[in-house]
């Protein structure tokens, strides 16, 4: 006789959200990080979509909008890699301060 009780929710309609049947567990010691998937663990794969292989044609931007939107990608790049090195410096200052 099994242990475990069945049990039934209020909210339950027996819909099933996500088909989790092709999914295993992996090994914990001997990880398999890549080679061909193992029989009954093939995940299904939806169809790859036909993309252009220029999608920023698509988009109908002029080359100097390509530019400026290059240039306030690497501004925000640039400001965030500041803030990183200005923590760094307060904390190599710190360090220097208290020794």
């Amino acid at each position: 006789m099994s242990m475990r009780k069945n049990r039934t929710y209020e909210d339950d309609d027996g819909r099933t959200i996500a088909d989790m049947s092709g999914v295993s567990r992996q090994p914990v010691f001997l990880p398999r990080l890549s080679g061909p998937p193992r029989a009954g663990n093939t995940p299904a794969r939806p169809a790859p979509r036909e993309e252009s292989s220029r999608p920023w044609e698509e988009t109908g931007l002029t080359k100097k909008e390509q530019l400026w939107y290059m240039l306030g990608a690497l501004k925000a790049a640039l400001l965030i890699a500041l803030a990183f090195i200005g923590g760094l410096g307060v904390i190599v200052l710190l360090f220097f301060l208290s020794a």
